[in-house]
This record gives C-alpha cells, sequence and structure tokens, in this order.
C-alpha cells in the first residue's frame, strides 16, 4: 500500500480527513477490488487497535503494530554517543507516552452504539429507512439490525433473509454482513438473498458497484466485484459460488408483490412464496421439487400462485391448512407468463 493511501485511510479513521482528502481516498478505492479489500482490511486492523487501548499495558504499542502489518522495513543496528542514546530514550518516552494518550483519547472519545433490530415473520413485509436515509425492503422471514446512528467509519447492517437496499452514495462505505459474506458499496442499489438456514447466499446488482467479500480464515478476502444485472451465489458451506448475468428488476419484483422465474426449480420457486405468504410448502416425491420452470405471478394470491404453477408444471397441489402438498400428476408442464 502506497504510503499516501494509508495516511488517508488513517486520516478517515481518526476523522481528521479534509474535503480533498476524502475524495482521494474515494477515488483510490473504487479503482480496484484490492484497494477496496486494502481499505477494508486496514480499517479492521485500527479497529482492532482501539479495543487493543482497553488494555493500558498495550496502549504505546498498537501503532507500532498497525505499521507492522503495513510494511516490515530492514532494522540495521548503529551505535551512537551516550548523549545520542540518551536523548532517543527522551523521544522514546515521548512517542509512547503520546501514543498512548492519543488510544486513551480516541477510545474514551468513541461513541457507544444502540442498535436496532426488525424481524419479519414469514408472509410479512417492511419498508425502512435507515439513519443516512438509505432504502431497504425487508423480506418475509428476514431479520435486519444496524446502528440507530451510522457514527463509525462504516455503515454497518447485518441481515439474515433477503432485502433490497438502494444506498445513499457517501464516501463512508455501507457494509451488509449476512454470515461469513460481507457486500460492501459506497452507494448503489442491490439485492441480497441470505437465509441462513439456506447455507447459500445471493447478491443481485440493480445499479451502481458492489464488492462481495468472504470471511477466509478470519480475514476479508475480496471475491467478485459486481455491476449492472450481474449476480453471484455463494455456498457458504463449500466456498463454491457461481457467477452470472441476469435481469436485477426481475429478481427484485417481489418488493412490488411481483415474482419472475426462469428456468428456476420449483424447491427455489416454493421457497420464495413460504416467505411471501406465510406457508409451508412439501413435495410427496423430492424429485419433483428439482421441475424448472418459468413463470411470472403479478398481485397475485396464495390460491391463483398455486393454480398457475400446477398449470405449468402438470403437478397437482392440496392443501391443509398453512401447509401445500405438492403431488405427480403424471402430466408434462410448459412455460407460461400472466
Amino acid at each position: 500500500m502506497e504510503d499516501n493511501s494509508y495516511r488517508l485511510i488513517v486520516e478517515y479513521f481518526e476523522k481528521t480527513i479534509s474535503d480533498d482528502g476524502l475524495t482521494q481516498l474515494q477515488e483510490w478505492i473504487e479503482e480496484s477490488p484490492e484497494n477496496l479489500a486494502q481499505f477494508s482490511e486496514t480499517i479492521q486492523i485500527l479497529e482492532a487497535s482501539k479495543t487493543y487501548f482497553k488494555q493500558p499495558e498495550h496502549a504505546g504499542s498498537s501503532w507500532a503494530r498497525i505499521n507492522a502489518h503495513i510494511t516490515q522495513p530492514q532494522i540495521q543496528v548503529i551505535k551512537h554517543s551516550s548523549k545520542f542514546n540518551w536523548m532517543a530514550y527522551a523521544a522514546a518516552c515521548l512517542l509512547i507516552c503520546t501514543a498512548g494518550w492519543f488510544g486513551y483519547r480516541y477510545f474514551k472519545q468513541s461513541p457507544v452504539l444502540v442498535y436496532e433490530e426488525i424481524s419479519n415473520v414469514d408472509g410479512k413485509h417492511s419498508k425502512i429507512m435507515l439513519p443516512d436515509s438509505s432504502t431497504v425492503y425487508l423480506g418475509g422471514g428476514s431479520k435486519l439490525r444496524y446502528a440507530k446512528n451510522f457514527s463509525g467509519e462504516k455503515r454497518d447492517v447485518t441481515l439474515n433473509g433477503e432485502a433490497f437496499f438502494d444506498v445513499v452514495h457517501q464516501a463512508k462505505p455501507f457494509v451488509v454482513k449476512s454470515g461469513d459474506i460481507t457486500t460492501v458499496v459506497l452507494g448503489t442499489s442491490f439485492n441480497i438473498k441470505a437465509y441462513l438456514a439456506d447455507h447459500k447466499v445471493a447478491v443481485t446488482v440493480k445499479s451502481g458497484k458492489v464488492g462481495v467479500m468472504a470471511n477466509v480464515q478470519g480475514k476479508p478476502q475480496m471475491v467478485k466485484y459486481l455491476v449492472k444485472n450481474e449476480e453471484i451465489s455463494i455456498n457458504t458451506q463449500n466456498g463454491i459460488y457461481t457467477f452470472n448475468n441476469t435481469d436485477a428488476s426481475a429478481v427484485t419484483s417481489w418488493i412490488n408483490n411481483e415474482f419472475v422465474f426462469y428456468n428456476t426449480t420449483y424447491r427455489e420457486i416454493a421457497a420464495s412464496l413460504e416467505h411471501h405468504y406465510g406457508v409451508k410448502i412439501r413435495f410427496t416425491e423430492q424429485d419433483l421439487g428439482n421441475v424448472r420452470l418459468t413463470a411470472k405471478l403479478r398481485g397475485m394470491t396464495l390460491t391463483d400462485a398455486m393454480e398457475t404453477l400446477s398449470a405449468l408444471s402438470g403437478l397437482g397441489y392440496t392443501q391443509k391448512g398453512d401447509q401445500l402438498f405438492i403431488s405427480n400428476n403424471n402430466q408434462k408442464g410448459g412455460s407460461i407468463m400472466k
């Protein structure tokens, strides 16, 4: 990392960065995935040092550790006079005291974050306005956690479930954590589907640029940069991911009470309908869930949606309370757009 870039990150972290410096830092971050990853890693190191300041005996050594992580210069031993040694000793004491005071002052001034947590049961959707005026559409069976005041160096939120984010552009990164997968943006709109029980995270970009990172052995590693109409799907159990071009408008149509499926397995469709309508869908034979369908469901009731899928797939269904059972009628399905 160039010294100037590191200096700007430290100034950003210390909240002493100038407007020109902030612009330079933002441009540097957007130059490459590596720069974004380096920014995130350096911020994490600085955060760790702030926590380290809680231990008084380490207050003077944290910044040395940070610098050592960034660059490892060769050390040369040079003998000096006793007078110089005394001056060096005094200077070192002053440096240690100053670093310790800075760490203590920064830690003391760090605001206490109060978090908001919003949970939707299956069948319920909600629209959320975040402290920075970004908008989140939270899907059924989903949970969102965020600070009531984005006062830190990042706008951090945590998601379990599905949400569409329309993020206000700022130099301060907007970070969505979904298990070991982290999505980083400055300002854009995108959809994340990350039900932790599914062991799968899918990120789809509707506008702007999004960086997707994975936690590998405790360190963030850039997986992919995405732009409009690009999607990445990551298996969180084995780390395997797939990348493809897609229609982001179709993926995000659920926020308007619509569903668009292209060559999608019935099992995946059923999972979406479960969260949207608050029901449980079961297959009397597991292979039935592998049937692939193409369909568009606009503002339909559950009954209308199931009748459409039944006509398309040739598979029947029965409903008992909030449970639906898909069975084989031995008919061939096709494609239907309604």
